[in-house]
């Protein structure tokens, strides 16, 4: 784990009208949960956001410091974030704390790498998967888990069972999940579609000539007699 922390004041109001007091002020409710008994908490904007600028993002490990509490190891990561949905400032966060030593579930991005040949046919792109839930160790907890998608031609799907993992790390989502597949060009599905249609139309017109046919030689069988 990275020398990382965050220093934070206990909050002595809860419940909605103390999380707005601490908006109020500039600051993020928050709340420490896990080994210890939870804890209500203050944290200043800038320094939770520095931590999440970090290559690990929200997924980083640190040292969470409480106001008043004797100091010891508190490792913590960050278990949820609300975000404002128009100015995606952080209207409150909750901490997990954790033991280094225990696997802890988490969910990590997924990058991908290379590039589909169905893309250069004219597929198009569908990434069905974003995150991938995995356990491991705090300290092994990988900053993204990488997609390869160099073979990929149109109509392919990659499935959560075909990624690869890093060492010490192990899926927890669903192994048949899709993550990732190249579809087939939408104007081509259309064109087989208008084939369709047109084939559909001729064979109908070939049938009416033929209707007409046999009705004339109907009549015409009818005058004779």
């Amino acid at each position: 784990m990275e020398n990382l922390s965050l220093s934070v004041d206990k909050r002595t109001r809860t419940g909605k009208s103390g999380a707005r007091a601490v908006r109020n002020a500039g600051n993020i409710p928050g709340v420490v949960y896990g080994i210890q008994d939870s804890t209500p908490l203050t944290i200043k904007p800038k320094e939770l956001e520095a931590l999440l600028g970090t290559r690990a993002g929200s997924n980083v490990v640190f040292q969470l410091n409480v106001e008043g509490e004797a100091a010891s190891e508190r490792p913590v990561i960050v278990k949820e974030l609300q975000r404002d949905p128009m100015r995606g400032t952080i209207l409150h966060a909750d901490f997990l704390e954790i033991r280094m030593d225990e696997k802890i579930e988490i969910a990590v991005p997924l990058s991908l790498t290379g590039e589909a040949p169905g893309e250069k046919m004219g597929g198009t792109l569908s990434q069905l998967l974003r995150e991938l839930e995995i356990s491991c160790l705090p300290n092994a907890i990988p900053e993204h888990v990488e997609v390869d998608i160099s073979e990929v031609e149109i109509g392919d799907v990659i499935h959560v069972r075909d990624l690869q993992l890093p060492e010490g790390v192990e899926l927890v989502a669903d192994p048949d999940d899709p993550v990732f597949t190249v579809m087939v060009p939408v104007e081509e599905e259309e064109e087989e579609v208008e084939d369709e249609l047109l084939v559909g139309e001729g064979e109908g017109e070939e049938g009416a000539e033929a209707e007409a046919s046999d009705d004339e030689g109907d009549e015409a069988a009818e005058s004779s007699d």
